[in-house]
């Protein structure tokens, strides 16, 4: 099982990072954003999602595109997280 782990942190870093960065939007527009880049988003690419509070209206997109998510940083004013296949 640690084999495997390794292997998919190691496919992870081989993945072409796309950044999008929604920290200065107002809303609705970071979930907006978010959407379209998590129906963009192609096999080998990570979204590197940064905003400035958890946003809890994404995880169910995520999660109904089948996709994987790992949260990277989340403090008072910053959040990030990273989306891939």
């Amino acid at each position: 099982m640690q084999k495997k782990s390794l292997q998919n942190y190691k496919t992870m870093d081989t993945k072409k990072e796309i950044l999008l960065d929604v920290s200065e939007l107002e809303a609705p527009y970071p979930l907006v954003e978010a959407v379209n880049a998590l129906y963009a988003l192609k096999d080998d690419e990570v979204l590197i999602f940064r905003h400035r509070m958890n946003p809890q209206m994404l995880f169910q997109n995520i999660l109904s595109l089948g996709l994987q998510y790992e949260i990277t940083k989340e403090n008072e004013n910053e959040f990030e997280m990273r989306i891939y296949k």
